[in-house]
């Protein structure tokens, strides 16, 4: 791993330790919940789906989160793309895979 890729990673870790165990847990279960429904997503796109879920005191935290499910082999890495949030400035974030999405049946 790059240097520049392990301090990023390093302070995501901080951010999700000082974000606390509740916030990590609860963040998780949702990326999680995602994943079983989203075949393809950014972790922005679990961020906007789960507008009760508080905000960590930074939002680097959520790094530590999908390394975690990628970890936990719940995603993986599928391609790089453009941010959404304007907040982030078109920033170039994963694209993850899901490897447990569960298609719903469809009512032809």
């Amino acid at each position: 791993m790059n240097e520049g890729l392990q301090i990023g990673h390093s302070m995501a870790e901080v951010a999700a330790d000082n974000a606390g165990e509740t916030w990590k847990r609860l963040a998780y279960e949702a990326f999680v919940k995602h994943a079983k429904s989203h075949e393809f997503f950014m972790t922005e796109d679990v961020r906007s789906s789960n507008p009760d879920l508080p905000t960590p005191p930074d939002m680097r935290a959520w790094g530590q989160v999908a390394l975690l499910a990628k970890r936990e082999e719940v995603v993986s890495g599928h391609l790089f793309t453009r941010a959404k949030s304007r907040s982030v400035h078109g920033m170039v974030v994963t694209m993850w895979r899901s490897n447990i999405f569960k298609k719903e049946a469809s009512d032809d």
